[in-house]
């Protein structure tokens, strides 16, 4: 059987911008026998279920110690039979993003291009089984909104200030208050255990939840309002209702808010963003009247 190797070392989202590619590797190559190597992350147990990886390995050693472990003999010593037919692709960032005109398109158009791999369509495959859906229902017991407040790459803005993709923490918190006002809702922030949580009497933390519990999570949602980060993603992989605050220090193509009818996107400096516009795309995408 010939086999194929997928090895990647990124975060959630780009993670997600990957499954596309292997969706569309899969439909054309049906025989063949797909195998994905990841690091050993609880944000890449996304892939888990994933129908078009037949084997995906979670290294812990790539895990620690990142992409300069992926030598000959690292995959040698992987737990594979190599000696068949078998190839190895690179999801590489620093080659999807190496000058200006692929850094100003979508990532996954970008890892299509990089393995020679047409897509149709840039939305992440997330498959989330029964008992994921039934875990994620008993956090909840009323209808609720989720707030992803953190984003793992946050640079510092050209001002000096903050992160550059930060939505200031007091806007958050009238969100939540504005939420309330209209009904009795639920207001869930998510994030991962290292992530500090806002301690605030109109929001139930929920950090550290696996992954895939998140997904199902945000696909029960009335809203998800989000940070451009790797929820973002995750929530256009399960249709989620999205609303994004966008920095503008990326480019609007990443979002891809054309593969949703359920995503609506706020461009530019998230702190010229004020709680008004927020509230009112979300109350839109909410279906509150």
């Amino acid at each position: 059987m010939k086999k194929v190797i997928f090895a990647g070392f990124n975060a959630l989202g780009d993670t997600l911008c990957t499954t596309p590619v292997i969706r569309a590797f899969k439909r054309r190559n049906r025989d063949i026998f797909i195998i994905y190597v990841v690091q050993n992350a609880t944000f890449c147990r996304v892939l888990d279920e994933n129908p078009d990886i037949d084997l995906a390995i979670y290294s812990e050693s790539l895990y620690l110690r990142g992409r300069e472990i992926m030598t000959e003999s690292w995959f040698a010593s992987l737990p594979l039979d190599i000696r068949e037919s078998t190839y190895l692709y690179h999801f590489d960032m620093a080659s999807v993003c190496s000058d200006a005109e692929s850094f100003h398109e979508h990532i996954t158009t970008g890892f299509s291009k990089l393995l020679g791999i047409p897509i149709d369509s840039t939305r992440p495959v997330v498959h989330i089984i029964e008992r994921e859906r039934r875990l994620a229902e008993s956090f909840v017991q009323k209808p609720y909104f989720v707030f992803s407040i953190h984003s793992v790459s946050n640079p510092a803005r050209p001002d000096g200030g903050g992160g550059a993709k930060e939505w200031p923490v007091t806007r958050w918190l009238q969100l939540a208050e504005r939420i309330k006002s209209w009904g009795d809702f639920d207001i869930i922030a998510i994030g991962s255990e290292k992530d500090s949580g806002i301690v605030h009497p109109h929001l139930r933390n929920l950090y550290g939840l696996p992954i895939k519990i998140v997904a199902a999570l945000l696909q029960g949602a009335l809203c998800v309002v989000t940070l451009e980060n790797g929820i973002a993603h995750l929530g256009n992989g399960v249709n989620a209702p999205l609303v994004i605050i966008y920095s503008d220090i990326v480019p609007l193509a990443w979002a891809c808010p054309e593969i949703t009818k359920r995503c609506s996107v706020l461009y530019g400096d998230p702190h010229s963003i004020g709680v008004d516009e927020v509230a009112d795309a979300v109350k839109q995408t909410a279906c509150i009247s």
